[in-house]
């Protein structure tokens, strides 16, 4: 239970006063009625009840008083500093949201409009005319709102359509890695979440509803993605809710499958509600263990447990022939052979298969988060998959949706790439993913082909820090599709399921250049001719860091290949794209966002950047950080080519007086290169030299000197020339 913005402002008048104060100057005092302050006050008295803190004191013809006690202090400073949802004003589509869930939830069989806008901290009016639109919307969706005199107002409809409804509405605005900052006691990215799980979960015992899809998951040896999850375990507290408001009715399942009630997911749900029933003394119905199981057979999952399609073994005969000739269908679409990777392509196409025809069979709608980005970048690869899958529609009940292709389309998409050869070394990963396991294998075989990664685990979002740990499992980084509350910000990083230009530099930043600087530091010292050549050109530091990317480009050399930028992807220079005009000297600025404007306004005016680039610069640091100081003195500014490249071309300033990013060991920044790029390749020469020539000391001091423009471009000229010395002699 939380206290709304009426009664926390009742607290700090009640905490304020001395002696008794009545409930007509309460009212005065609020701009409330006083039937209203007594509504608050019996919750406050509710509160502080659960919270085993004495009740108000109310005196006849005297009014209301608090006690005032050390303790009693204590605990009220904190409440009245912590955040709830009313120390803000909700919008009017909060209030819908919020408006139609309670409703759904029906925690109370009835709930007066009077009530809501106390909960809404708004006008009486003003919750009615949101009504107005809330029973607008709920007659779309095939239920009513009725209203009862003296009474207040409930949802009516069909059981089965009210929770799918609720469901729907609640996985829409609760994610799971919100649900986790709730449990935290984090702040929450939405306004209405707060409101909406507090509601949910009012009364119930939080952590056992957490838990049970947990034992969902080891009757059926499986994981759910945090979407499944977090629907399965919403939908147990909002069953639980419903019947002990006593509103619940009889659930039909339309399509009745007996043979349902075979499978492992049957003694799942009906695992689940009894143990539910047994701790809130509920007698649930077979239509509430049908209907659950439902949801578990229609469930996405991380890793694939053994659902089945009951005891009908005709029809699983029928989708083992049917997803081995899709695979075939792909093969031959693509000229290719998966060979070893086949059997487990099959297996995992089966198992995602399995509740998707689950899902067709009883209506349950699935989106797939990345569809218009799919049909964006792989059209044709969801064309294909749409013709290769025709042998499945023999085992469905209804037609296959696109998102339903889309998702399959991921694993063939997973398993063409990992057919390309790899190119980069790169450390052991764990790939964390809310999605379901197709998206999750997208991501780990995108890693695989771009950085040549060693994937130890593909682990559900929601709990991956305790898998980790339980599992033992090692790995140097996680790449995350979803946020992980429970873990520290800088222990993984976030990208799209399909990378993006900026995931992929994201990548780049951290695990190559930190991890070739830690980890391949150890690896690689048995490589002594480099790294006494690297001594003798620096001397003793005590700080590898500051020979990050020197001692990155001697272990790629000693290892035989030529560098992870791959140099023969372009023949332009470094001295062919920094252009005399687009070299600034001696600029005064103030501080690092305007040390950026600075160093774009030769590109703005020249016509290789738009406005624009500067906008996503200064975003990307934001967002990131300080990475684009990437040597000792020298920042390198960039975006994505989407950001606003119109021209491919290299541009550089010196500062008249040093500037702070935040590097922790690379500032303060004396030079700044801004870098115009348009595609992947064309430009990775000139950035290869550039990174070489910075690794260098003595030329970066060179750089700091320089007072003129011919000076910057003899330096260049010198240290570009000697860096095709070396590469010859590789």
């Amino acid at each position: 239970m939380e206290l709304n913005h009426t009664c926390l402002e009742l607290l700090k008048i009640l905490y304020d006063q001395q002696d008794y104060v009545t409930i007509g100057d309460l009212a005065e005092q609020l701009g409330k009625t006083e039937r209203s302050v007594r509504y608050n006050l019996d919750t406050i008295d509710a509160f502080m009840k659960k919270k085993k803190l004495p009740f108000l004191h109310r005196k006849f013809g005297s009014g209301i008083y608090m006690e005032h006690t050390a303790e009693i202090e204590s605990i009220l400073q904190n409440l009245l500093s912590s955040v709830t949802p009313y120390q803000y004003k909700f919008s009017t589509a909060e209030r819908e949201i919020y408006l139609e869930l309670c409703l759904m939830i029906g925690r109370k069989r009835y709930i007066s409009v009077s009530e809501l806008a106390d909960r809404l901290t708004v006008s009486y009016g003003t919750v009615a005319a949101d009504l107005e639109m809330v029973e607008k919307w709920m007659t779309s969706q095939g239920l009513s709102l009725v209203k009862k005199s003296r009474m207040g107002l409930q949802v009516q409809g069909e059981e089965s359509l009210i929770l799918k409804i609720c469901l729907w509405r609640l996985t829409e605005n609760v994610s799971m890695a919100e649900f986790d900052r709730y449990l935290c006691k984090k702040p929450l990215e939405s306004k209405i979440v707060l409101s909406v799980l507090n509601e949910l979960f009012d009364g119930l015992d939080i952590d056992f509803f957490r838990d049970m899809p947990k034992r969902i998951e080891s009757v059926l040896n499986s994981v759910f993605s945090d979407e499944s999850f977090s629907s399965l375990m919403f939908l147990l507290a909002l069953q639980t809710q419903r019947h002990i408001s006593g509103i619940a009715k009889p659930i039909r399942i339309p399509q009745h499958d007996e043979t349902f009630a075979l499978t492992s997911e049957y003694d799942a749900a009906y695992m689940a509600l009894e143990l539910i029933g047994q701790k809130y003394s509920i007698n649930f119905t077979n239509g509430d263990y049908d209907f659950l199981t439902t949801q578990i057979l229609c469930s996405k999952r991380i890793s694939n447990g053994q659902s089945t399609l009951g005891r009908d073994v005709t029809r699983s005969r029928r989708l083992d022939q049917a997803t081995n000739q899709i695979v075939a269908n792909i093969e031959h679409i693509y000229h290719m052979d998966f060979g070893d990777q086949r059997a487990n392509l099959v297996e995992h196409l089966k198992a995602h298969l399995i509740p998707t025809i689950y899902r067709i069979r009883y209506h349950k709608n699935i989106v797939n988060p990345i569809y218009d980005e799919l049909v964006t970048k792989h059209g044709q690869l969801l064309r294909n998959t749409a013709e290769a899958i025709k042998p499945l529609e023999e085992c469905c009940d209804g037609p296959i949706s696109q998102q339903e292709v889309s998702y399959i389309a991921m694993y063939f998409m997973a398993a063409i790439n990992q057919q390309h050869p790899k190119i980069i070394q790169r450390p052991r990963i764990v790939v964390a993913c809310g999605s379901g396991y197709g998206t999750a294998q997208v991501v780990a075989s995108q890693m695989s082909r771009l950085f040549d990664v060693d994937i130890v685990a593909v682990l559900s979002g929601r709990d991956i820090s305790e898998l980790i740990e339980k599992k033992n499992i090692q790995c140097d980084y996680i790449i995350s599709t979803v946020d992980l509350p429970r873990l520290p910000d800088n222990f993984y990083i976030k990208v799209n399921p399909i990378f993006t230009q900026q995931d992929y530099r994201k990548i780049l930043q951290v695990i190559d250049a930190r991890h070739q600087n830690d980890e391949s530091a150890s690896r690689y010292l048995e490589t002594a001719d480099n790294l006494v050549d690297i001594a003798r050109r620096y001397g003793i530091s005590s700080n590898v860091e500051q020979l990050k990317y020197e001692f990155l480009s001697a272990l790629i050399h000693s290892s035989g290949r030529r560098d992870v930028l791959d140099v023969q992807s372009s023949t332009l220079s470094l001295k062919e794209l920094l252009q005399p005009n687009l070299i600034r000297m001696d600029v005064s600025c103030k501080n690092w966002q305007s040390v950026v404007e600075a160093s774009t306004a030769a590109m703005e005016e020249y016509g290789y950047v738009t406005p624009h680039y500067k906008e996503a610069i200064l975003r990307n640091l934001i967002e990131f950080g300080p990475g684009m100081v990437m040597f000792p003195g020298t920042l390198i500014s960039h975006a994505a080519p989407v950001d606003g490249c119109r021209k491919l071309g290299f541009g550089f300033m010196t500062l008249r007086h040093p500037v702070s990013f935040g590097s922790k060991y690379f500032d303060p920044v004396q030079i700044v290169f801004t870098l115009s790029v348009l595609d992947s390749t064309t430009h990775m020469l000139a950035l290869t030299q550039l990174f070489r020539m910075l690794s260098n000391q003595s030329c970066r001091e060179e750089l700091f000197r320089a007072k003129t423009k011919d000076t910057v471009l003899r330096i260049i000229q010198k240290h570009t020339v000697q860096y095709k010395e070396e590469q010859s002699a590789f």
